[in-house]
């Protein structure tokens, strides 16, 4: 029998925003995605620290982790786009 340990892979990310506000927005607008991950294979920790969010991915393979964080900063694309809209 030949057991192959699993390695997992982590990347952590930091996006500066113009003031905390703007911030707040886009990760209130991405909350519903992080309580429902893209990928079982995946686990996301995203947090806001003054106009900082602050985004850790672990996956268990690089191909998950590629595609999870590929997913969160189209997202957050998104609401930054949607945010500079209205401003």
């Amino acid at each position: 029998m030949r057991i192959k340990a699993l390695k997992q892979v982590k990347s952590q990310i930091e996006l500066e925003f113009p003031s905390r506000e703007d911030a707040k927005i886009v990760l209130r607008s991405i909350e519903p995605e992080i309580r429902g991950s893209p990928s079982e294979r995946t686990s996301t920790e995203i947090e806001c620290q003054k106009n900082i969010l602050k985004i850790t991915i672990t996956a268990r393979d690089t191909p998950s982790l590629r595609a999870s964080l590929n997913s969160y900063l189209r997202w957050i694309l998104l609401s930054q786009q949607i945010l500079e809209l209205k401003h």
